[in-house]
């Protein structure tokens, strides 16, 4: 069953997101929400993925998070899809407000500025040497 940011298959949920839009820690505070209810219901997390960046980029690349959750008991594809809910429920409850967020982005953006600055001045020592 294919979903708005995910997907249920053989008894497994898979929930996508971007590290554009939310953080690791925004992603499992969600379902630390309401995770003892995910497991009263019969649905286990099994943890969360992100791509591992090789090498230094040019620009900032977003890199999917992708949270596996799976069915241990009966009516799965009913049960992943209440536990889809709820865990986009409990990131909806845990997302900081408005100027949280900005000051968030914004403290990200001079990270990312940083990291450019730091790239290019190792190019352009590599072009002197």
């Amino acid at each position: 069953m294919k979903l708005p940011f995910g997907e249920i298959e053989n008894g497994i949920l898979k929930m996508k997101f971007s590290s554009a839009d939310y953080s690791v820690a925004t992603v499992i505070a969600g379902i630390r929400e309401h995770l003892d209810v995910l497991e009263e219901m019969g649905v286990e997390f099994l943890g969360i993925e992100t791509e591992i960046v090789t090498g230094p980029r040019i620009t900032f690349t977003p890199v999917p998070v992708v949270a596996f959750f799976r069915c241990i008991s009966d009516n799965c594809e009913e049960k992943l899809l209440k536990a889809y809910k709820m865990v986009w429920k409990g990131i909806v409850l845990n997302f900081p407000d408005e100027i949280e967020w900005a000051e968030a982005k914004s403290y990200f953006a001079n990270f990312v500025s940083s990291q450019a600055d730091l790239l290019l001045a190792r190019v352009e020592a590599e072009k002197e040497e």
